[in-house]
């Protein structure tokens, strides 16, 4: 659609600019004049990235030749002057790329694009980790100068500032700076040191990387094959253990049910456990008030006993007695 537009524009430019441009006036002139300009960018702008395309995969003899070839057909375009405005419209639609040639070739530069900007900014952030590394350094030396200044300051001119006689002087300078050296030298012998430890590291890993490599290419077909029969029962050991799984979903949801039935049932025996609980304590506490309204009774009741036995006693006196 859009390559149809694009021909039916380029048309309508040489149309009015070959046969029909006497007829208009000086808006329409100016219009077709921003519609060239236009068009005529974007046709630079995407001969530009066909060129760059072109450079890339087409060697320079190559393009030499193609180049010379271009610069013969348009001069034989150009001396059938008669022709001129069919044979470029040939010539156009002879060397016209399609929808998808365009969009193949803009979606290589793109990515080619892409590559460009991904190693910039590989390369910049190379750059200014160096730099921040060069500041780290140079700050860390700023802050070392500073720090032996104050100790100089401290160590040497203030034990020396109301001493006089130049052996003393001398001898401190001498003593303070065989300190720093041999600090430096101990500093530096550190360094070193671990500074071999890091290659000897360094070269155990490419050793380790080369093993790794030469390993990788002692692999055969007859490794491959039985790479292939490995994996292939690793699958159907996979499928076996899926199958399983799945035969124990199963089985646990089944297992799910039963638990939940019996939970089910142990909340109905807990909920008849605590109401006879309750039933229990409510007999329990009625039996202890029936035990303490008996022996109420049982104590009311002690005097009369002794006053029944006294009247069986007189009953049985009057009874027995003789007449």
């Amino acid at each position: 659609m859009a390559d149809t537009l694009e021909t039916e524009s380029v048309i309508s430019v040489d149309f009015h600019r070959d046969e029909h441009i006497e007829d208009l006036n000086d808006d329409q002139l100016l219009n077709l004049l921003d519609e060239i300009s236009v068009f005529n960018a974007a046709l630079k702008i995407e001969s530009a990235m066909f060129d760059k395309y072109y450079e890339r995969l087409v060697p320079k003899e190559m393009a030499q030749q193609a180049q010379t070839a271009a610069l013969e057909l348009s001069q034989l375009v150009q001396s059938r002057s008669r022709h001129r405005s069919r044979t470029r419209t040939a010539v156009e639609r002879l060397f016209k790329l399609t929808a998808d040639q365009k969009c193949n070739i803009a979606y290589r530069e793109l990515e080619e694009t892409k590559e460009i900007l991904a190693k910039l900014q590989h390369e910049s952030d190379h750059i200014i980790r160096n730099l921040q590394a060069t500041l780290e350094e140079a700050e860390f030396a700023l802050t070392e100068t500073k720090k032996a200044a104050h100790e100089f300051e401290r160590d040497i001119l203030a034990f020396t500032r109301g001493k006089k006689g130049s052996t003393i002087v001398t001898d401190t300078l001498f003593k303070y700076f065989e300190d720093k050296i041999h600090a430096k030298e101990l500093l530096i012998d550190k360094l070193q040191l671990k500074n071999h430890a890091w290659k000897m590291l360094k070269a155990k890993l490419h050793q380790q990387l080369r093993q790794k490599e030469e390993a990788g290419e002692m692999l055969r077909e007859v490794d491959f094959h039985q790479l292939k029969i490995e994996n292939s029962q690793y699958l159907n050991q996979i499928e076996q253990y899926n199958q399983d799984l799945l035969e124990l979903k199963v089985m646990t949801g089944k297992t799910q049910g039963v638990l939940n039935s019996y939970k089910r049932q142990l909340q109905r025996t807990l909920a008849e456990t605590k109401q006879l609980t309750s039933e229990v304590k409510s007999r329990r506490q009625m039996l202890r008030k029936i035990e303490i309204e008996t022996t109420e009774v049982e104590e009311a009741l002690a005097p009369c006993w002794w006053i029944v036995l006294w009247v069986l006693c007189v009953f049985w006196y009057l009874v027995t007695k003789p007449k």
